[in-house]
């Protein structure tokens, strides 16, 4: 390690390396339920603020614990999935991109074959591992989820608005011209806004073993958008029914709170706007699954977690198709609040008591925590996530006191306890690094809208020295894999 780096530093990386196996914790491997929402804001379950009800998720955290102060690894969407799979940041992974910051379709990069997965780990350990919905983690036979510890896969390889039939998608946002980038935005804004299903030809693939063959089967149909989210929470449901002996991991990745909104017919006029329809058909399905736990007589021996990749899009926010993160400041695609901190709530019925938990927590955290809870151990020794599980079990404090804000390979902020540093700003959609980092008091200031750097001089260096402390301890960085 680096001579120059302070022994605080030290301190956050051995944190972050805890041990991840004890087989003798529990006596019976709890089932595992992770509810994965996309572009969804802080503020879209109703006890956060929602204008559209969300009586299920509602429930779900009222038995359960919420966390106010939850965070993914990165503002959009491939990175951010990476390091929930893995429980790394994306420099050590190289699941990101410097000049194209998610995965697109002709991208011949993906998973890396050397990382390995929560899937990974639960599935050495016995559990069987499926996955419904968006992946975005490869596009590739090699990258598909069944070759990174998911027994069966039914889903999309890739974001709901890929796959583009009114534009080359790959080619217009990878240009150099600036006239041809700017003509494929305008495109794809007036298709998300305007949604028909015939404007995107999205593939759907159920991807599983037989008689020891990997079969990819690509379902003739396509990726039908209005009836997916029903589609698959059928599937859940049946699944649960069939898989009463045998501890299971779920991951269930709704596509469809990302632009264009699709929802089914039942739930159209039912919300505050259209994403407000959509966010309805999220929560029933939620409840749905939850009801099938509980006639299965499984609920109490599963864990149930729901979060979201990264804020909402707030560039589709006249259209009334995009998420709220109010009162945290912007969302996608930026280090502000908005974009890094979701929703999140874990439910286990007998284990883990209602409370609402203001520490800080992150999606990097649930790779560690749930080897604690399970007994399962992960080959990968070197990560970025810490074991919340006293923090779920016992409401011990929970043992991440900081949190770096990454976005294109980038540290863009630097939180620790209740104040947070931003490094760069965006003018016209460029990254500039502030000469002088803004310091912000998130507990009495959560929209990040007052500069307390000159108030608090000693604590504004010492925040800068221990992130810069970090960043060094991360060593040498992965290339980016994103980037053509």
């Amino acid at each position: 390690m680096n001579a120059k780096l302070s022994l605080a530093a030290v301190s956050l990386a051995l944190m972050a390396a805890p041990a991840l196996a004890n087989p003798s914790a529990l006596t019976a491997r709890p089932n595992i339920i992770l509810l994965f929402a996309d572009d969804m804001g802080w503020a879209d379950i109703s006890v956060q603020g929602a204008k559209t009800p969300t009586a299920h998720l509602d429930r779900l955290a009222a038995t359960g614990q919420r966390w106010t102060n939850f965070y993914v690894s990165s503002p959009v969407c491939s990175p951010s999935r990476g390091g929930l799979m893995t429980g790394r940041l994306e420099t050590r992974t190289g699941l990101y991109g410097t000049q194209t910051p998610v995965l697109l379709e002709k991208d011949p990069d993906g998973f890396p074959a050397d990382e390995l997965t929560i899937a990974d780990s639960l599935r050495q350990n016995g559990y069987h591992t499926i996955m419904y919905g968006k992946w975005h983690l490869g596009n590739h036979a090699q990258d598909f989820p069944t070759r990174h510890g998911f027994d069966e896969w039914f889903g999309i390889p890739i974001s709901n608005d890929c796959y583009s039939t009114q534009v080359d998608l790959f080619d217009g946002l990878t240009s150099s011209d600036p006239q041809i980038f700017k003509n494929t935005l305008a495109i794809v804004e007036k298709s998300n806004s305007q949604p028909r299903q015939a404007y995107w030809n999205v593939p759907l693939y159920h991807s599983y073993q037989y008689k020891g063959k990997q079969v990819d089967y690509l379902v003739p149909q396509g990726f039908q958008q209005s009836s997916f989210t029903q589609v698959v929470t059928e599937k859940a449901v049946n699944y649960i029914g069939e898989h009463k002996n045998r501890p299971f991991f779920m991951y269930m990745a709704y596509p469809q709170t990302h632009v264009p909104l699709f929802g089914s017919p039942e739930f159209k006029g039912k919300g505050h706007n259209r994403y407000g329809d959509i966010m309805l058909e999220i929560d029933w399905s939620v409840g749905q699954i939850y009801q099938a736990l509980e006639k299965n007589h499984l609920a109490e021996n599963t864990i149930v977690m729901f979060t979201s990749d990264n804020g909402p899009w707030l560039m589709y926010d006249k259209y009334g198709i995009s998420g709220s993160a109010l009162p945290l400041r912007d969302g996608k695609s930026t280090a502000w609040e908005g974009g890094l901190r979701v929703p999140f709530i874990i439910n286990w019925p007998g284990k883990i008591k209602p409370a609402v938990v203001e520490d800080i927590g992150s999606t990097l955290d649930l790779l560690p925590t749930l080897m604690r809870l399970t007994g399962s151990t992960h080959a990968q020794q070197t990560l970025d996530g810490f074991d919340l599980s006293a923090a779920f079990l016992q409401r011990q404090p929970s043992p991440r006191t900081f949190m770096p804000y990454f976005y294109k390979g980038e540290m863009e902020a630097w939180r620790e306890g209740d104040y947070k540093l931003v490094f760069t700003q965006y003018e016209g959609g460029q990254p500039v690094r502030l000469k002088q980092p803004l310091l912000f008091n998130l507990r009495i200031d959560s929209g990040e809208q007052h500069n307390v750097a000159a108030q608090e001089p000693e604590r504004y260096q010492r925040l800068i020295t221990s992130a810069q402390d970090y960043l060094l301890s991360l060593g040498e960085k992965r290339a980016p894999l994103f980037d053509i």
